[in-house]
């Protein structure tokens, strides 16, 4: 059924203490950093494989395994919301399927409804990839499957998500001028966003119930 028209539980709640995963990767810095200055207080969730981040005013930091539900309970417990930066860096490591299935578990537990997960353009229909680009791909199939498999779960829970896709991902400057990619759009490799604009969107979406249990994609250019 389509979820889309029920009412969303969202709009009852005011976030303030917010989960945030992947939190010492690129754009999950950037997110702790932008979180911070508008006011939440922050779980920061980072990898016990080496992973540092300091411990500062609003922000906490746990480190674990986002494939554990255990580890996931103590970053979730008494959180308003959760965030995922997690991305997939090695072809079969299956990170983004095993803990999206870990989140959902973790989160019902919990009782956090609102997931908000940033998610490749790879992974959506718009992408229309360059012959030369394509067999690339074929390495990274698995990437994408792995992708699609964790999504599916996301969509099929009962949690108020909204998946973020994002174009290839750039260190530019924050920009207020990124725009939606419309549905029957097309994007290819050479279309970028700024990880300091993901992140902006991503933090946006605590406030906006537009694409609740709905994905959204997102470019500069």
């Amino acid at each position: 059924g389509d979820f889309s028209s029920r009412p969303s539980s969202v709009i009852l709640i005011s976030m303030k203490n917010i989960a945030i995963l992947g939190a010492a990767g690129r754009t999950g810095q950037l997110l702790v950093d932008q979180a911070v200055e508008a006011g939440y207080e922050v779980m920061a969730f980072i990898r016990d494989t080496g992973e540092t981040m300091d411990e500062r005013p609003h922000v906490k930091v746990v480190s674990g395994d986002a494939r554990r539900p255990e580890d996931l309970l103590k970053v979730l417990s008494g959180q308003d919301a959760v965030i995922s930066t997690l991305g997939s860096s090695k072809p079969g490591d299956r990170v983004i399927a095993d803990s999206t299935v870990s989140l959902i578990q973790a989160a019902t537990e919990a009782k956090v409804k609102r997931v908000i997960m940033m998610s490749s353009f790879l992974a959506t229909k718009n992408f229309q990839p360059h012959p030369i680009v394509k067999f690339v791909l074929r390495l990274m199939g698995s990437i994408v499957s792995d992708i699609h498999s964790g999504e599916a779960r996301l969509q099929a829970s009962e949690l108020d998500y909204t998946i973020v896709y994002a174009t290839r991902l750039t260190n530019e400057p924050l920009n207020p001028h990124f725009k939606i990619v419309g549905t029957d759009e097309k994007v290819g490799a050479t279309d970028s966003i700024s990880r300091a604009d993901v992140a902006s969107f991503l933090l946006q979406q605590l406030d906006d119930t537009q694409y609740v249990r709905k994905t959204v994609l997102i470019t500069d250019k």
